[in-house]
């Protein structure tokens, strides 16, 4: 034999409170309520409210909820009245498909009432029976707590430790504190909605703003870099038109431009925070097509953007130098250009050294070009330069502090 009953809801309360105690407790229940501003002291107010209504010995109120996949629903326990910490952790969560008065309240919408766990034929020899055993639980009812617009938003409970039939009065009773009870938690339900857009919302706000600064800082940086470079490509310009004919100069002033392009290229591929010593170098030699004849061999060194410029313009001067006037000029010329570091600690130096072999015997020039001035200004802008110009071509040597050489600017 099956004692459930399912008991329809949809009704509102009809007719006048026949008790005058039963409309002060109900006055006196939504006054506690509508005070209370803390959300979970407010659910326990309800629960406490309902088992006062009923008489019963236990009571909870539970929220329907997705599960955090959002793949099933179930009934969060927001509230416990009379159970212990290990039933509570049982029925933290129940899912549809356990059997008691709450989950057949979601079955079929509306309330349930089970009088007698022990003579309900299908939970007979279940787990749940169990629990409900070692809780201590006979009999229970479950009221639907309904939005407004009917959506279901969770269940009130009450629970008797021994076989129990609610009275009509208790129903209506109920009834009325469900509503309350569902107004109430619809309206924390939202708040809480609410809140969490409001967090969202300040999040994207945050996210925002650092977005904007980091474009701040990489606009201000990027003006830096075009600046130091629009000031490097007229220092070109000026000193170039200083030249010959026309023609020469825009020759010149071409190529000087294709070096430093060069340098820019690798530097883009590191954001323009560094690049290695003889990416640079073999950029710089290539581009004069003589690569072949340019024997590059040093260790990986990472450079910063400035000098990763000042060597590509350096090297190209060298490399035209020794075209027009030096080993590179001949058929059986080359050139050795080597590097390394040397001691230790903040007072490493980088050394590179450009060697031409089996060219025509070299002459300091009578003028200092841009070329000149470029090649004496040395890898890092400040010198540290020693030339020789030797019978069989020009030895140059060329050292800097490593720290310098690897700073950003």
């Amino acid at each position: 034999m099956v004692n459930l009953r399912i008991v329809n809801t949809d009704r509102q309360a009809s007719g006048s409170l026949s008790e005058t105690s039963d409309i002060e407790l109900l006055h006196a229940i939504s006054v506690d309520l509508i005070g209370e501003q803390d959300r979970q002291a407010l659910y326990g107010k309800i629960v406490d409210a309902a088992i006062s209504i009923t008489q019963s010995q236990f009571g909870t109120m539970q929220l329907l909820r997705k599960t955090e996949d959002g793949a099933a629903s179930g009934l969060h326990l927001l509230v416990s009245r009379g159970l212990s910490a290990e039933d509570r952790a049982v029925w933290q969560w129940v899912t549809p498909k356990a059997l008691s008065s709450c989950t057949q309240a979601l079955k079929y919408g509306q309330r349930a009432i089970i009088p007698d766990f022990e003579s309900w034929e299908e939970i007979a020899g279940t787990p749940d029976l169990a629990a409900f055993r070692s809780a201590g639980i006979r009999s229970a009812q479950t009221t639907p707590l309904l939005a407004r617009d009917g959506t279901l938003l969770g269940m009130i409970s009450t629970h008797w430790d021994q076989p129990h039939q609610p009275s009509e009065r208790d129903l209506r009773l109920l009834d009325i504190l469900a509503r309350q009870a569902a107004d109430l938690l619809e309206r924390t339900i939202a708040e809480e909605a609410l809140r969490e857009r409001e967090k969202a919302l300040e999040a994207s706000v945050a996210t925002l703003r650092e977005t904007q600064e980091i474009q701040q800082l990489l606009t201000a940086e990027l003006g830096h870099r075009v600046k130091n470079l629009f000031a490097m490509v007229t220092a070109i310009t000026s000193h170039t038109l200083k030249g010959s004919n026309d023609q020469a100069r825009g020759q010149t002033l071409q190529q000087r431009l294709m070096a430093l392009s060069s340098a820019h290229d690798i530097l883009l591929q590191s954001s323009w925070k560094a690049a290695l010593f003889g990416d640079v170098a073999n950029a710089a030699v290539n581009g004069a097509g003589v690569g072949g004849r340019i024997r590059l061999e040093g260790p990986d060194v990472e450079i910063g953007s400035k000098a990763a410029l000042n060597v590509a313009l350096l090297l190209h001067e060298l490399t035209t130098n020794a075209l027009k006037h030096g080993s590179l000029s001949v058929g059986g010329g080359s050139v050795d250009l080597n590097w390394r570091i040397e001691g230790s600690g903040l007072g490493q130096t980088l050394r590179m050294t450009w060697r031409e072999t089996k060219g025509p015997a070299v002459v300091p020039p009578d003028r200092k070009g841009f070329g000149s001035k470029l090649i004496s200004a040395g890898l890092g802008g400040s010198g540290g330069v020693v030339l020789a110009y030797n019978s069989t071509g020009l030895m140059c040597e060329i050292s800097a502090l490593l720290e310098e050489l690897q700073g950003a600017e």
